[in-house]
C-alpha cells in the first residue's frame, strides 16, 4: 500500500515509510535551497511525472493510445492527420475517441492532459490543423525507464 502526503500543492507516493521520509526531506531541502536562493517555494514548479506514475499511466493505457504517444514520442510534434494515419483512424472523431480515453486514465491519476501532451491549432483560411507534442517531462521519465523499446 502506497503512502502519499501533500506537498508544494501535489500528492506524493512512497512505497514504505523509509522512501516516504527520504522523500519528504529531499523536498524540504530543496525548499531551504530556494529559499536561500531568494525563491518563494511554492513558486518553484514541481515535476509532474515520476517514473512511478509514467508506469502506472502505461499499464493502464489501451494500444491505441499507448501508439498515440509514442508516435509523438518518435515524430516530436505530430499534425493529427499524421495520428490518425498511423493509428488507421478514419476520421478526427475517431481521433477525440482515443484522446478520450488517454484523458480519462489520466484523470484517475489526477494528472491533466496538458502535462502530458500539448495541442496546437493552425488555420490556413478556413482549414484547422492541430499538431500535438508531448512534454519533455514525460519523455525525459519514459526514457529513463526504456519506454517504447522495453515496453513492445
Amino acid at each position: 500500500m502506497a503512502i502519499e502526503f501533500k506537498h508544494g500543492g501535489r500528492t506524493w507516493r512512497a512505497d514504505t515509510v523509509e522512501e516516504a521520509i527520504s522523500l519528504r526531506r529531499r523536498l524540504e531541502s530543496e525548499d531551504r535551497a530556494a529559499i536561500e536562493e531568494g525563491e518563494e517555494p511554492d513558486t518553484i514548479t514541481e515535476q509532474v511525472w515520476t517514473p512511478d506514475n509514467v508506469m502506472e499511466l502505461l499499464r493502464a493505457l489501451g494500444n491505441q493510445q499507448k501508439m498515440f504517444l509514442s508516435i509523438m514520442f518518435e515524430g516530436g510534434t505530430v499534425t493529427s492527420d499524421t495520428a490518425m494515419a498511423k493509428l488507421h483512424l478514419g476520421s478526427d472523431l475517431a481521433l477525440a475517441g482515443v484522446l478520450s480515453g488517454l484523458s480519462k486514465q489520466l484523470k484517475k491519476l489526477g494528472i491533466k492532459p496538458w502535462d502530458l501532451y500539448t495541442t496546437q491549432v493552425a488555420w490556413a483560411g478556413k482549414e484547422k490543423a492541430r499538431s500535438f507534442s508531448l512534454s519533455n517531462g514525460f519523455r525525459w521519465i519514459a526514457t529513463t525507464l526504456g519506454w517504447p523499446e522495453k515496453w513492445v
